[in-house]
């Protein structure tokens, strides 16, 4: 009976590890302008979003070689306010506002301005063989001001306008003085479980194995 109640122990802590962070990633393949190169084949940028309780992590990245993001947009549907809580990478002095407009692609809920200037900054970005390098990529987590868990779905509402429609849009910048809103956000929306829960749960099973193992021994 004690090593029933072990294993059903076991059994609980690993299910309740299992639970994932979730994340979803996107490309976004649209562009106000010529100057700022972007398409479905080649897209100007990638995003993944993770939610882990009340916080939501952004992983932005330029893949125009040469560009920085000054600002992203993106749609909150969530109850509670959002404030920033960190912030990393390729920004100077960011800020998150809004409501604000992506031209062309709509008004968003909130803005996180990178503090970055293309005019500076833009060839910080080094993108070799699509895959974005060094002065790339930014990522900041915003915290909701109600308890409880965010979704990855209450960031993934679409805005619409002239230039088109999509998750998230961005302001794009490079040293030549191109510049141009980026958006049409696409891509996969399955849930990928963080590293940690995986290994969390791994951890679980291999009790759970070990338990059984000396169960049957004696």
């Amino acid at each position: 009976m004690k090593n029933y109640f072990l294993t059903m122990g076991v059994l609980l802590f690993a299910g309740v590890a299992s639970q994932p962070a979730l994340a979803d990633s996107f490309f976004l393949t649209g562009s106000n302008t010529a100057a700022v190169p972007c398409s479905v084949s080649t897209p100007c940028g990638a995003i993944t979003v993770t939610t882990s309780g009340n916080t939501a992590t952004f992983t932005v990245s330029s893949l125009d070689n040469g560009y920085v993001f000054d600002t992203f947009g993106f749609n909150f549907t969530g109850a509670g306010t959002l404030s920033l809580s960190s912030a990393s990478g390729e920004v100077s002095s960011p800020s998150l506002g809004g409501p604000g407009n992506q031209d062309g692609f709509g008004s968003f809920t909130d803005i996180f301005d990178t503090g970055k200037n293309g005019g500076s900054s833009g060839g910080d970005c080094v993108v070799t063989g699509g895959v974005p390098g060094a002065g790339c990529t930014f990522t900041f987590t915003v915290m909701d001001s109600l308890p409880g868990s965010l979704t990855t779905s209450e960031f993934e509402s679409a805005s619409s306008g002239a230039s088109g429609s999509g998750d998230f849009a961005g302001h794009l910048a490079a040293v030549n003085g191109n510049t141009g809103f980026v958006g049409d956000a696409v891509g996969s929306t399955s849930p990928i479980p963080e590293p940690s829960s995986l290994l969390l749960l791994g951890t679980g099973v291999l009790g759970v194995a070990g338990i059984v193992r000396r169960r049957f021994v004696r």
